[in-house]
């Protein structure tokens, strides 16, 4: 528990104030003090009633926020998704201003700018009270969903949670041709929630609508989507993040998909991906049951997945993630997912590059981050590249043995070398490369900017290998 502080005890007496900061009638605040670069400041983290984070604040108290400052807060922007503030009563130099317009991060002073509305809470009730429940008796299947382009992004997104039961209904009470439809496991465990709204442009009180029809449900790990034509309002976006409904829009998918040649150019990722799965000793599950159900749940977006199995029964999986540029927060979730499903070993395959947070991430959970510069094929088909393979423990032990070698007199070779990444080699790996003049040997070190000095590295392979001769012995 935190000790006193004079911003704490501020902050306590102004709770209703951060709430209403994120359009929040109440929750529970959480406080951490963080030393700045030039002062002492107070993180604040706003959950709301479900107890999920709705935004964070950084106030600063009575005093200026001074540049070093902001850049530690944006910072942080890119790993969160939810709304940031800053407090101070000084507010901020103009740097720091220049710094947080880009990230929309909002400027406030002083608590008493900040207006605390109050909630009517019995006409929210009586909405709940005339829900309509949803009967599941009556199933249809996917290919008689109506052939439309909004219904036909239901389809695709159902398609991939295998359900055994899909149900639509139109929703009477609004304007526009609005459908709901739900997938159901065989057990009628709800798998998603999508709603289609028949309407270029999309406004907030839209996205109200949807969010009062289900709130009263336990939708936690369920995918929620409201797919509309071309575009959102800023403000339906805004209350469609606190509430973690995804939205999609024709426009965007269609962006996405791209051309025809973008299209081919995603086929021979794919390919390129099963090439590489394949030099890695690991084939294809084809049929993945419940758990590739399981493994998209709450995620509508990260991109296309591939699941693999070696000899040993080891499994694999592999994410093609459809953003362009991999972002630190893909990471994280594609992590999540791997650990949640009791996946031994992970894959990214970027279709241009990772962000430098995004590739260091990937590498301290262990998982493979190929970037565009890596060849996307099986490049030991080639004539010109030899076959690389990892030595086991013992076999580097009788090759030191036989040469009168230590590990430090060996020649060395790059982790991010394409021939090492197509094997899946590790620092501190030896890879025995295969040519027809006879074999060579290569210590796999990491690159010096790679937060670990080459020298480093070297020392702590030589120690691990020396404590486990004397513990053979």
């Amino acid at each position: 528990m935190l000790m006193s502080h004079p911003l704490i005890e501020i902050a306590d007496e102004n709770k209703e104030k951060f709430f209403a900061l994120f359009d929040q009638s109440g929750g529970k605040v959480d406080y951490t003090i963080e030393q700045g670069e030039k002062n002492e400041f107070l993180e604040v983290k706003v959950l709301n009633e479900e107890a999920k984070l709705a935004g964070i604040v950084w106030y600063f108290g009575p005093q200026r926020a001074y540049i070093e400052d902001i850049r530690t807060m944006v910072t942080r922007i890119e790993n969160q998704k939810v709304p940031m503030v800053l407090l101070a009563a000084e507010g901020t130099t103009s740097q720091g201003k220049k710094e947080l317009k880009p990230h929309k991060i909002r400027i406030v002073k002083d608590f008493e700018s900040i207006e605390v509305k109050t909630k009517k809470k019995s006409k929210k009730k009586k909405k709940v009270e005339e829900k309509v429940e949803v009967s599941i008796e009556d199933d249809i299947s996917l290919t008689k969903l109506p052939d439309n382009p909004l219904m036909r992004i239901v389809r695709r997104l159902l398609q991939r949670r295998e359900p055994e039961i899909v149900q639509m209904k139109q929703v009477d009470d609004t304007d526009e041709t609005t459908f709901e439809v739900r997938a159901y496991s065989s057990d009628k465990t709800l798998l998603a929630v999508y709603r289609t709204v028949d309407k270029d442009s999309i406004g907030v009180s839209t996205v109200r609508d949807f969010i009062e029809k289900i709130e009263d449900e336990q939708l936690d790990g369920v995918p929620v989507a409201l797919i509309g034509k071309v575009k959102f309002t800023p403000t339906s976006k805004k209350e469609a993040l606190e509430k973690n409904i995804n939205l999609i829009s024709l426009s965007d998918e269609k962006e996405a998909k791209g051309d025809e040649e973008q299209q081919k150019l995603n086929e021979r990722l794919r390919q390129g991906a099963i090439e590489i799965i394949k030099q890695r000793g690991y084939e294809i599950v084809t049929k993945t049951g419940p758990l590739f159900s399981k493994l998209v749940a709450g995620s509508e977006s990260l991109g296309t997945y591939l699941v693999a199995e070696n000899h040993e029964k080891k499994s694999l999986l592999v994410l093609l993630p459809s953003e362009e540029v991999v972002r630190v927060a893909t990471v994280r979730e594609f992590s999540e997912q791997i650990e949640s499903l009791g996946i031994d070993d992970g894959m990214l395959i970027a279709l241009k590059r990772f962000t430098y947070t995004a590739e260091r991430e990937a590498k301290e959970f262990g998982i493979s981050a190929l970037r565009k510069n890596h060849p996307v094929f099986n490049i030991f088909s080639h004539y010109l590249v030899p076959e690389h393979e990892i030595m086991d423990k013992l076999d580097v032990d009788v090759m030191l043995e036989r040469y009168n070698a230590s590990l430090m007199q060996l020649p060395r070779i790059y982790e991010d070398d394409p021939g090492v990444v197509a094997v899946n080699g590790k620092v501190g790996d030896v890879v025995r490369i295969i040519r027809d003049q006879g074999e060579n040997y290569r210590l796999v070190v990491p690159r010096p900017e790679g937060g670990s000095t080459e020298n480093t590295a070297l020392v702590q392979m030589t120690d691990k290998r020396r404590k486990r001769l004397a513990e053979a012995n």
